[in-house]
């Protein structure tokens, strides 16, 4: 059975039920849905799961009612909507929030929800990263102390030894028979509804990082340049794909490097600084 607890993206939820309930009817259809929240548009449920149309709060009242959700459901499927449409990043991180509380309140989460909920920390949080990188370096041996003070900036023994115990669970890193740890060759894949707001919450902290090097490090231990251009749209693509291929070359340096003894971070901002809509362009 679909479960909206499985979701944060409400409308990949609703394409999901539909199509188990067609499976088991095949004269289910979006109408009935529609006709059970008592809503006359014939194509409303179809053009809300395919973004068309935005789910206003009173038609999602409606609609959690006509699928069934007891109270815990509706709350979290009415988070989930108000999660999807929102543009704000520190809005989207506090319904987010909202919606792990109303899973916590289910005394057994799936086995999908406890995934999601590591990924999503993992990448929030960029200590995770850097811990293990550090880790792949200079392998670990249970020092927790000495593991956190090897960051920059320093972080607590306890993130530390929270770094290490994440990082195990989700398979990133594997304890050998010698009790020491080393990297394992698992990845990690996560969802669209997880890495979109992760990323966000990542690449905000890595700016502060930024900011922080600015001010911490002298100028040969540190590589700080900018470039303000004046582009078509076609030359941001071409200047993309030209940032994907020297990410490549990047990579293969990294990985060829058997001295490596410390841990970068490298970050690529490029975004518009003016806007010139169509209707105002100038002639």
């Amino acid at each position: 059975m679909v479960n909206v607890f499985d979701y944060t993206d409400f409308r990949t939820y609703l394409a999901d039920f539909y199509s188990e309930r067609k499976r088991s009817n095949p004269r289910f259809s979006y109408q009935m849905i529609a006709d059970k929240a008592g809503i006359k548009s014939k194509g409303f449920v179809y053009n809300i799961i395919n973004g068309k149309k935005v789910l206003s709060k009173s038609n999602s009242f409606k609609l959690s009612k006509a699928l069934g959700h007891s109270q815990y459901e509706a709350d979290y499927f009415d988070n989930c909507v108000a999660f999807s449409q929102a543009d704000d990043i520190l809005e989207r991180k506090t319904l987010l929030e909202k919606l792990n509380k109303t899973k916590n309140i289910r005394k057994e989460p799936s086995r999908t929800q406890l995934l999601r909920k590591d990924q999503y920390e993992f990448i929030s949080n960029w200590h995770h990263v850097m811990v293990r990188s550090i880790i792949g370096m200079c392998g670990y041996t249970g020092d927790y102390r000495r593991l956190s003070k090897m960051l920059n900036p320093p972080i607590t023994a306890t993130q530390a030894k929270h770094s290490v115990q994440l990082l195990e669970k989700l398979g990133l890193i594997k304890r050998m028979g010698n009790g020491n740890y080393t990297l394992s060759e698992a990845g990690l894949t996560t969802g669209k509804d997880v890495t979109s707001i992760a990323f966000q919450n990542f690449h905000l902290s890595c700016i502060d990082l930024a900011r922080r090097a600015i001010a911490v490090f002298p100028q040969n231990k540190r590589n700080m340049t900018g470039l303000t251009l004046g582009i078509s749209e076609k030359s941001y693509d071409r200047i993309c794909d030209e940032i994907r291929i020297f990410q490549s070359k990047i990579m293969e340096i990294a990985n060829a490097d058997k001295e490596a003894n410390r841990v970068y971070q490298l970050n690529f901002h490029f975004f518009p600084a003016s806007d010139i809509s169509p209707e105002r362009e100038i002639t």
